[in-house]
């Protein structure tokens, strides 16, 4: 999943994880995140941290205590990557954290550590 506000940065995720031949689902709030987990359980979810109606943390802590039986791998994602912010991500449940501009050598990279092999090709991006 790719829950992030900016319209280029979900299209920019979206073409990177289906040329990976990922099924990819999209919020555009936190809020749509988390109701999007709740029905998905998506293998990973691309978390944008400023987000309107919810904010990426307060998405992550909703879903890590809602959808605690799906076994998700949430990114924060921030234009703001201050030791702070990282911190504060991780403390909401996100697993790792990754920069604005996105680095997709980095990304391809974080995601392969998160992710066993068999699930790569087969993740609710």
């Amino acid at each position: 999943m790719i829950a992030d506000d900016s319209e280029d940065t979900r299209g920019l995720l979206r073409f990177w994880l289906e040329a990976k031949r990922c099924r990819v689902v999209e919020a555009t709030n936190g809020q749509e995140a988390v109701e999007l987990a709740r029905g998905e359980c998506p293998d990973l979810i691309l978390m944008g941290m400023l987000m309107p109606v919810l904010d990426g943390a307060g998405a992550a802590r909703r879903i890590r205590e809602h959808v605690g039986w799906c076994d998700v791998h949430i990114v924060a994602m921030s234009s703001h990557p201050s030791e702070e912010a990282r911190a504060n991500a991780l403390a909401a449940g996100c697993n790792s954290f990754i920069a604005h501009p996105i680095d997709l050598e980095q990304l391809d990279t974080l995601i392969s550590g998160l992710l066993p092999a068999p699930a790569r090709g087969m993740v609710a991006a």
